[in-house]
């Protein structure tokens, strides 16, 4: 008897669980557990309209994914838009289980269920990013990968999903090259150089509509979150990326992973192709300790640590049929972060709606005019003013130039900003601003680890004005919200 109802309804249990505690929690509101799938909201009802970008008046690229916006687009007309990533992802990551189970079999359905928390499903789902489609093809090329081992064919799945994995995130060509590699050496030469340039087509593709509009040829939030890229692959960045890589738990846990697929390099009872196999994966984790990121809130890396314990799984597939428990274990303590993250979504959830979603009610009903900030997602969607990114991601040239008071006072004044809320330490460019206030959120503090976002004012602009509307909006802020105003 197929059990597959078993891990889909104990999803469904953990998923339902965390977003009925957050609702709670944020008295019937249902947020994100980040800011950052508002931008991709925002972008998209923007795509719709025929604009690329943030504002109106230029166009940027503030998403990391050159895919996922242009997903959401059909369903931009919807009054229950905002929805859609959370409905989107649980289906993705509803699919995802059932492949997982079809992956491990009958006898593994503890390793299914473990696999919920141990690649981070429920936890990726309430982000509302791209990083549940991101998971389900790389399931899907794993399981690929898995077919190929066994029949010696490749079924056009895998093509699609090897294809389209670094169109959903740049990162995954650290799955799909290291794949492409070991199907071209294991005789698959036609069809491995097709995928590679179609892999290369569309991504060029999506590059020269950038440039096309002006921009880089890369996404700002790349250059923005990527020291790699924003210092062009120097020796300096490859060697500071790999060493905060291995100083992160997660990190380590890759190096960890390491050791039993170098082992099948020297084993003598391996086959040429199943060791051709393990050095794919031994590039593919080497290629994300150096150029990847961990961390931001359990959705960066996750999809690396789901493709290699796919391979070991793989790898060691008749010894984990027979010890599928203890396995099951194994990868819960090998994912204790993942675990420590699921407890942590109604925490997380309540950060926005306390932070973000008050910035975003305080410049959409109170201020009205242009603002700058450094969290985008919420106050831009949906708002027709001028929305100054301090951060980078909507406005690119702020990734260097928020660090300079002149820049920071040149922009702001083209825009007729006069307002701007932020995290004022963080950005040295406009702490010249007078500082009127600054709104403090109760903790636990989990994606708003500051704690607080200050008010400033700009210097040709009336503070005076400002607290007063500043004073007119605490009286509306929900219960654990602290808004202290500097007179």
């Amino acid at each position: 008897m197929n059990k597959v109802y078993i891990p889909v309804v104990v999803f469904i249990v953990l998923l339902l669980l965390p977003v009925v505690l957050s609702m709670q929690r944020n008295e019937g509101h249902f947020v994100y557990t980040l800011d950052d799938p508002y931008i991709h909201l925002a972008l998209s009802e923007n795509i719709a309209e025929g604009h690329y970008g943030i504002n109106q008046s230029e166009f940027t690229a503030p998403s990391s994914s050159a895919l996922w916006p242009f997903l959401l687009v059909p369903f931009s007309f919807l009054s229950s838009y905002t929805f859609v990533p959370l409905f989107l992802n649980a289906a993705f990551a509803l699919l995802t289980v059932f492949l997982l189970h079809h992956f491990y079999g009958e006898k593994g359905l503890f390793l299914t269920i473990a696999s919920i928390f141990a690649f981070n499903l429920v936890g990726l789902v309430l982000t509302g990013m791209e990083h549940s489609l991101q998971i389900l093809l790389v399931v899907v090329i794993a399981i690929g990968v898995s077919a190929f081992l066994e029949k010696g064919k490749v079924y056009w799945w895998m093509s699609a999903a090897l294809v389209a994995a670094p169109l959903i995130r740049y990162e995954c060509l650290a799955v799909t090259l290291p794949v492409l590699f070991f199907l071209f050496f294991s005789g698959e030469r036609k069809k491995t150089l097709l995928l590679f340039f179609l892999t290369l087509l569309f991504l060029c593709t999506f590059s020269l509509f950038l440039i096309y509009l002006g921009l880089d040829p890369l996404p700002a939030s790349v250059y923005a979150k990527s020291s790699l890229v924003s210092e062009s692959g120097s020796m300096s960045s490859v060697l500071g990326n790999l060493i905060n890589s291995l100083k992160s738990f997660r990190g380590m846990v890759q190096l960890l992973l390491l050791v039993p697929i170098v082992a099948v390099l020297f084993s003598k009872k391996r086959n040429r192709i199943e060791k051709l196999f393990a050095c794919s994966v031994i590039l593919s984790i080497v290629l994300h300790l150096v150029a990847g990121r961990s961390g931001w809130f359990h959705r960066y890396g996750v999809y690396m640590w789901t493709f290699s314990l796919l391979a070991v799984m793989q790898l060691y597939k008749k010894l984990l049929i027979r010890y599928p428990i203890p396995a099951a274990v194994l990868i819960l303590v090998l994912s204790a972060d993942y675990l420590s993250g699921y407890a942590k979504i109604p925490d997380a959830s309540s950060n926005i709606l306390q932070q973000q979603y008050q910035m975003r009610r305080f410049v959409h009903e109170w201020l009205q005019e242009p603002v700058a900030v450094n969290d985008l997602g919420l106050v831009s969607m949906g708002y027709d003013e001028y929305v100054l990114d301090l951060w980078g991601l909507a406005t690119p040239d702020a990734i260097l130039g928020a660090a300079d008071p002149l820049w920071v006072d040149s922009v702001a004044a083209l825009h007729g900003v006069k307002t701007a809320i932020v995290y004022r330490d963080e950005l040295p460019g406009i702490q010249h601003w007078t500082h009127v206030a600054r709104m403090n959120i109760k903790p636990p503090l989990v994606v708003c680890v500051s704690g607080g976002v200050d008010f400033l004012a700009a210097p040709w602009a009336s503070a005076d004005s400002l607290k007063y509307l500043i004073d007119a909006f605490a009286k509306s802020l929900p219960e654990g919200i602290d808004i202290v105003v500097y007179r």
